[in-house]
């Protein structure tokens, strides 16, 4: 599946985010990942649940289903579902053999965040997630702006692929993010295992939106680092760090404003992208929350018109293999060789044995 050599369609054993925290409550939440319906609710204590959605009886979509306590009950023929997903009642009937079970899947609750394991359940360790502190999350002096989910009529991996490379800041979008000097900017690359894209943008002018409202009684000119940080197959986070000018002194650290990009496979061609910021900069001002959100909206807007046009063509005439690659791509290209081998692990593990017993 296009840009992967591998046909397997999503890599299910990471930590995906599910949804935002306050979306899940007591009424049924359905939503589909990795084509699976999923419905999602809250015990009386508050904990979360994700089961698959559709009634293993008769296949009734749960998501319409009413809560019994702590139970599920489908409302077509009534059989009832404790959070485990164990069967607890069946109408007229006493006896409920053991193996009437339905399929959970483990969550945790982090940064606001439910995230959910679609792959093997004995495999789900909470050391495999991303370290949500070092993005500012649940940390003193940052602040966390959720702005929801968008579903994309585009796979996963092209989405990664866009914050992976954010030279199209330089282009797509001019008329909102105005940082044209994002396209000419020289990507540098970290040092470590992890693949982290840098650009410096240099001498920008105080009064361009993002840094007037980041900094509204600024004058002086400013030094941006601007980069892309991947973190899993569900996680990009791009980040702005203002500096002062090294051209007027001492280059100084002002603040960092991370952006998240959490994205979950719904089917090969679709995709939930759930977007916030983190950041400390301004951390306790409501009007920068609301200019935030416009911004992000609206850039969110563009990379979703750009990425839509794309997936239907890639399938019939995308090829990894002839694709031109300028110095921007080394950092997307390695996340895609980190990915595809990720997809052909699994592929591995999941194949039968060849072995005569």
């Amino acid at each position: 599946m296009y840009p992967f050599t591998s046909d397997r369609p999503y890599i299910h054993n990471a930590w995906y985010i599910a949804a935002w925290a306050d979306e899940i409550g007591r009424t049924p939440l359905e939503r589909t990942i990795m084509d699976v319906p999923i419905v999602f609710y809250r015990t009386l204590a508050g904990g979360a649940v994700a089961m698959r959605g559709l009634c293993p009886h008769r296949n009734y979509p749960l998501g319409q289903a009413r809560l019994d306590g702590d139970n599920i009950r489908c409302p077509y023929h009534g059989f009832t579902y404790a959070p485990t997903g164990q069967c607890v009642a069946i109408p007229a009937q006493t006896s409920i053999p053991r193996h009437f079970r339905h399929r959970t899947y483990p969550l945790v609750e982090r940064g606001g965040l439910v995230w959910i394991w679609m792959g093997d359940a004995d495999a789900a360790d909470v050391a495999h997630m991303p370290e949500l502190a070092e993005i500012g999350f649940d940390q003193p002096g940052w602040h966390v702006v959720p702005n929801g989910r968008t579903v994309v009529n585009a796979r996963w991996s092209l989405i990664i692929d866009n914050v992976m490379d954010l030279s199209h800041v330089g282009f797509l979008h001019l008329t909102t993010i105005e940082a044209p000097d994002a396209g000419d900017a020289r990507p540098e690359h970290g040092a470590t295992d992890r693949i982290e894209v840098i650009r410096w943008m240099c001498d920008q002018k105080p009064d361009t939106p993002y840094y007037r409202h980041a900094f509204p009684d600024n004058r002086d000119l400013l030094d941006v680092e601007m980069g892309s940080v991947f973190h899993s197959p569900a996680l990009v986070i791009t980040y702005f760090k203002f500096y002062s000018a090294a051209a007027r002194g001492p280059r100084r650290l002002l603040g960092m404003s991370n952006h998240l990009h959490g994205v979950t496979p719904e089917s090969r061609g679709r995709s939930h992208d759930f977007s916030g910021v983190v950041r400390n900069v301004r951390p306790d001002a409501p009007e920068f929350d609301l200019w935030l959100r416009d911004a992000v909206n609206r850039t969110r807007e563009e990379d979703v018109d750009a990425l839509e046009r794309i997936e239907p063509l890639v399938d019939r005439f995308g090829d990894a293999r002839t694709e031109l690659s300028g110095i921007g791509d080394v950092g997307p290209n390695r996340v895609r060789r980190r990915l595809n081998a990720l997809l052909k692990a699994e592929e591995d593990a999941s194949a039968p044995s060849d072995a005569t017993p």
